[in-house]
């Protein structure tokens, strides 16, 4: 934990050893502010929650890192908190965990074991549904216990997880009402069956966000696949807690052993109607101009060419950033935590959205100008640009060395 935190924490008492007060503990990171309108309610909800589980020995401490805009708002805000804090003045490190947990909003709480594993990145809805901590420490549910093991066909008859053994299932959380769930239903349908004409084992399982049993009846007749029960609403909400569903229309893809291939596959479905990169996997290198979708949330590598680059400079780039992709994905399944790193690239600073980030840099690219750049949007926008006019494959290692380091001089995004 210390690696987290640093050696020193603070308490109502004073300073305390970091390794000693979270030795062998379930550790809760509270993200709040003092004014913020939502953290106000939640937070003595939450010492209430903590107060029985102290009281019934559990080995559980909270470390709230403050978002408050100066030191007395945070200590004004701590000294209402019965557990520790991770000091004001780390303000840096402050940013490091919110950028490691991934925090686009507060209040949050990350649930972490006491070897530092996340157990869950969701504990406000865990302490919200569980006031008295009988699930402590709130280990979510597998796939297999929350997807259940029927589910209805067109016909109206019962299809059986054993009958999907083999098969990829993809879970489609979508809406009657929802606009670009009206778009992608059509589009998901092509490539269904498209990959079914094929033989191959995929199935799809709707699960509805329409307001009542009619509209889901009347949304289903557009649809080739299974669903879930409209009635059965608990089994719905459990599997959009388990994925995290925050917006539809969402596509969570399973591999045969359930394990999560693709969190949400629809920007990749939507740029490959014909199947061709199915399951639609991690990908090592997205051209940023047909899939943006995870450069907000990603200390990312933006490789874009320029058209006046040599094809065998450009490929060797590209080659050299895919790996490097790769490498970063495998070392992300074996840690289990999200890739440190994602790899973009663009075939032209006038792409669609390519040009938007361009043109936020400190003196637009030329469009003949091939650019090598890191971009840390998660940290507040920032930006580095690789002073060169050849970018070569021995300078992607060495930059993401120095962004590691602290070395790269970093602006801010217009």
């Amino acid at each position: 934990m210390e690696n987290l935190f640093g050696p020193k924490l603070t308490s109502q008492e004073g300073e305390v050893d970091t390794v000693t007060a979270l030795k062998d503990k379930v550790v809760g990171l509270y993200f709040c502010a003092y004014l913020h309108p939502h953290c106000r309610p939640f937070t003595p909800k939450l010492a209430e929650t903590y107060k029985v589980l102290i009281e019934q020995g559990k080995n559980f401490e909270i470390v709230f890192v403050s978002s408050d805009n100066d030191d007395s708002g945070f200590t004004e805000y701590f000294n209402s908190m019965p557990w520790k804090a991770l000091p004001y003045s780390e303000r840096d490190r402050k940013a490091s965990l919110s950028k490691k947990f991934k925090v686009s909003g507060i209040p949050t709480l990350v649930i972490l074991d006491p070897s530092g594993a996340i157990i869950t990145k969701d504990g406000r809805t865990q302490i919200d549904g569980d006031p008295e901590g009988a699930n402590f420490p709130w280990v979510p549910p597998e796939v297999k216990d929350v997807l259940g093991t029927e589910f209805m066909s067109k016909d109206g008859k019962t299809v059986t997880l054993s009958e999907l053994e083999g098969h990829h299932i993809a879970v489609y959380f979508s809406a009657h009402w929802c606009p670009p769930c009206k778009t992608f239903t059509p589009n998901l349908a092509k490539v269904y069956t498209t990959l079914k004409d094929k033989g191959v084992k995929l199935e799809i399982i709707f699960a509805s966000s329409d307001k009542n049993e009619e509209e889901f009846d009347e949304y289903y007749k557009e649809m080739p696949w299974l669903a879930l029960p409209y009635v059965d609403r608990e089994r719905k909400l459990k599997l959009s807690q388990k994925f995290g569903v925050t917006g539809i229309p969402c596509l969570v893809v399973l591999g045969p052993d359930l394990e999560i291939v693709n969190p949400n596959a629809r920007n990749r479905v939507s740029n490959d109607l014909e199947a061709a990169e199915f399951p639609w996997g991690a990908k090592p290198l997205i051209n940023l101009d047909e899939d943006p979708s995870n450069i907000n949330d990603y200390v990312s590598v933006l490789f874009v060419k320029g058209e006046g680059m040599d094809e065998g400079a450009a490929k060797a780039m590209m080659d050299k950033l895919s790996a490097s992709g790769q490498e970063y994905i495998n070392k992300a399944k074996i840690s289990k935590e999200d890739p440190e790193f994602m790899f973009f690239f663009s075939n032209s600073a006038s792409g669609k959205v390519t040009s938007s980030v361009i043109d936020a840099m400190e003196g637009a690219a030329q469009a003949d100008r091939p650019v090598l750049v890191v971009l840390d949007i998660p940290e507040g926008g920032k930006y580095s640009v690789v002073e060169t006019d050849n970018p070569t494959p021995d300078m992607i290692d060495t930059v993401l060395e120095d962004y590691k380091a602290g070395k790269l001089t970093m602006k801010q995004l217009n």
